[in-house]
């Protein structure tokens, strides 16, 4: 700001000073041009408005949402994401960072939307359930891990204790807000882990807090699976030999390789408690729909004694 309003102050002073001058003992006034000092004027007070936006604008990149209510709509600046654990259900929440203070809710389990609900202090006063939210995806990993929850109109109905003649109208919320990578901790995943790089640069870590077993067919085979919470899976499949016969990786896309494309995967014998460590070395999955796509696999999965 300083770095024009200086110059234009100096021209408006030179303006008054050059509008009298002295002719030998007499000074003359001159009419001033009153028109040109209020259009400097103008033009200095209105400045500080214009940065002011630019420098909301920029706060906002990536974390803004518009909400939309009595035909009005309304863009707001979102804070710092919070992502809570309850079992398979996560709860994803984030604050504006406008007073009063609000906040957005999503419980998710897998990919499936459990509910939404907005609010302020602990009391939601719009939110839908289940099948009711709609409009609300949340993407696939990035090469970072994150994800991406996007809004389209999805409209949020007054909450029971929030349904007055003022607040019937539902409350529609629209933007994109970054779901950050969650590291998991040593404590949460001990001792395994499988990375999961796809081709078009997604990533993942798969951890078996779901859990893990396997079944036995008829013939003797058995299937191994693990589980994450986010209710996707990998399994293993072997023959009556113990010999690996297929692997598949069941989520967002289903990925698989068979008997000779899975020699990158070793199943160990059962420790003296019964644990089995099922190792994966490169190992390369295809899509099984397309066949376009594939993902690579590093780590190891531990089968608990049974």
């Amino acid at each position: 700001m300083r770095t024009w309003i200086v110059p234009l102050l100096v021209g408006t002073v030179a303006i008054v000073a050059l509008a009298v001058t002295k002719q030998g003992e007499d000074v003359e006034q001159h009419p001033i041009n009153q028109s040109a000092i209020t259009a400097r004027t103008e033009r200095i007070e209105s400045a500080p408005a214009i940065v002011e936006t630019s420098k909301s604008a920029r706060s906002c990149a990536g974390q803004q949402l518009e909400i939309a209510m009595n035909e009005t709509i309304e863009p707001v600046c979102m804070g710092t994401f919070v992502t809570k654990h309850n079992g398979s259900v996560r709860a994803h929440q984030i604050s504006t960072l406008t007073v009063p203070q609000r906040w957005l809710r999503v419980e998710v389990a897998g990919g499936t939307i459990l509910s939404t609900a907005w609010g302020s202090h602990v009391r939601p006063e719009f939110h839908c359930q289940a099948g009711g939210c709609k409009g609300i995806t949340i993407s696939r990993r990035d090469a970072r891990g994150v994800r991406m929850m996007t809004f389209e109109h999805t409209a949020l109905m007054p909450t029971s204790s929030n349904a007055t003649p003022s607040t019937r109208e539902s409350l529609r919320l629209s933007g994109r807000i970054e779901i950050p990578a969650e590291e998991l901790s040593e404590l949460a995943c001990p001792d395994q882990g499988v990375s999961i790089v796809t081709s078009d640069s997604s990533s993942q870590t798969f951890c078996p807090q779901g859990g893990a077993g396997f079944e036995v067919a008829d013939d003797g085979s058995k299937r191994y699976r693990f589980s994450n919470l986010d209710g996707e899976s990998i399994l293993v499949a072997t023959d009556q030999n113990q010999q690996i016969r297929r692997v598949q990786f069941e989520g967002e896309v289903s990925l698989a390789c068979r008997t000779g494309e899975c020699g990158s995967v070793r199943m160990s014998v059962a420790d003296a408690e019964g644990a089995r460590r099922f190792t994966f070395s490169g190992t390369t999955l295809i899509d099984t729909e397309s066949g376009q796509s594939n993902a690579v696999l590093n780590g190891s999965l531990i089968l608990p004694p049974m």
